[in-house]
């Protein structure tokens, strides 16, 4: 579809783009995510076109956009806190802060109906973890081969009593340091959105809808874009919007 006739909206450049809540209500329109890699060189009405249509022939099924708007949809309306641009790349991290990770992480999973994966301990506690249980098994394994010098076959209980007592170590360990179990298993909202339809892609097949054709495509875009920035040019304030 030929779109130079349709240049003639404010020369086809945005204001003040990329615009997060223009980006967002696009997104949600159209049920894609539009990358931020694309955005960043994005300047005008065709560019956004263009990167509409690409997503709506590329993007998989089920797609990774339906959890991710539900996620934003649910951090936006459930927080005390704004979060006006959340993308793909955003950071959970930047998003969740650790004195209330976990109340808030469970929150999200009540709000958005989403079985999130759990929060797990830091990197450096799960290695302390690690570490603790080797050391438990090995001294037990030493204590009971040099208080009962087994030979043969006996050589089996002191193995086995070792790996229980790594075991019994490694439990205690986690369940002493749940306080400190506040790391995000994915690192950005995209990659949780990705994990959430591999482990479950059942939950995300919506409904058949009616593909758009590239002129409902560019109407829509124009009707969305129109309302964002009015006649005068100006972004639209949310009293206008």
């Amino acid at each position: 579809m030929d779109t130079s006739e349709h240049r003639d909206l404010r020369g086809g450049e945005i204001v003040e783009f990329p615009d997060p809540p223009l980006i967002q209500r696009l997104e949600e329109a159209f049920g894609v995510v539009l990358p931020d890699s694309d955005l960043d060189t994005a300047k005008t009405v065709d560019d956004l076109y263009r990167l509409i249509l690409i997503e709506l022939k590329t993007q998989p099924t089920p797609s990774p956009a339906i959890p991710f708007h539900r996620l934003r949809q649910a951090l936006q309306s459930g927080s005390s806190r704004k979060h006006a641009a959340l993308r793909p790349s955003t950071r959970l991290a930047s998003i969740f802060p650790i004195v209330s990770r976990t109340e808030e992480w469970k929150h999200l999973a009540a709000l958005t109906a989403l079985d999130l994966p759990p929060l797990r301990p830091f990197r450096w506690l799960r290695d302390a973890i690690r570490i603790a249980t080797g050391l438990a098994a090995v001294g037990v394994f030493v204590g009971m081969v040099l208080f009962t010098r087994p030979s043969g076959l006996l050589w089996f209980p002191p193995l086995l009593v070792s790996v229980f007592a790594g075991l019994i170590t490694y439990r205690s360990l986690f369940v002493a340091t749940q306080p400190l179990v506040l790391e995000f298993p994915v690192r950005t909202l995209g990659e949780l959105a990705q994990d959430l339809v591999e482990r479950s892609p059942e939950l995300f097949v919506e409904r058949t809808i009616t593909p758009l054709s590239s002129e409902q495509v560019w109407a829509q875009l124009l009707r969305i874009v129109g309302q964002a920035y009015p006649s005068d040019g100006k972004p639209a304030t949310s009293a206008e919007g």
